[in-house]
């Protein structure tokens, strides 16, 4: 690998029984279908920032973390000159939600100004459930296992 920027990331996979917590971003649908995930910060395990990044993305604490799926990394080029470590969670919920809310991320990392999500829940039934992410059939065969 290259000399680039190592940036550790979480990406947390929430289910309740059969089905998966996603989102989308109010402002931008554009930008697809996604699961809660961020920047693990200074001095942060990535346990530790999973649980920060659902509760900021999504405003449930109610979770509870099965297993460390897997470690992956992701060269961003040409977006941006790093690579991202991205540490992929398995987490329940452990509380009740609405079917559907909308949520504002306290603290993005992309802008002064909250910025809104659309949550809702999937069926794990489905081969192809449009995320953004290229890991996503992996990772959700290992939870329907």
């Amino acid at each position: 690998m290259s000399n680039k920027t190592i940036i550790k990331k979480v990406l947390a996979y929430v289910t309740k029984k059969n089905k998966l917590m996603v989102f989308t971003h109010t402002d931008f649908p554009e930008a697809g279908m996604q699961v809660p995930a961020g920047t693990v910060e200074e001095g942060e395990e990535p346990s530790e920032a999973v649980l920060r990044e659902i509760y900021e993305e999504s405003g449930v604490k109610g979770v509870q973390i099965i297993e460390l799926l897997g470690i992956y990394q992701y060269n961003m080029t040409p977006y941006r000159d790093e690579v991202q470590e991205r540490y992929v969670y398995h987490l329940e919920l452990t509380q009740s939600t609405p079917s559907t809310w909308r949520h504002w991320e306290i603290h993005p990392s992309t802008s002064k100004n909250p910025i809104a999500f659309d949550f809702y829940w999937v069926k794990l039934d489905s081969s192809n459930l449009g995320l953004a992410d290229v890991k996503v059939i992996f990772y959700l065969s290992l939870l329907t296992k």
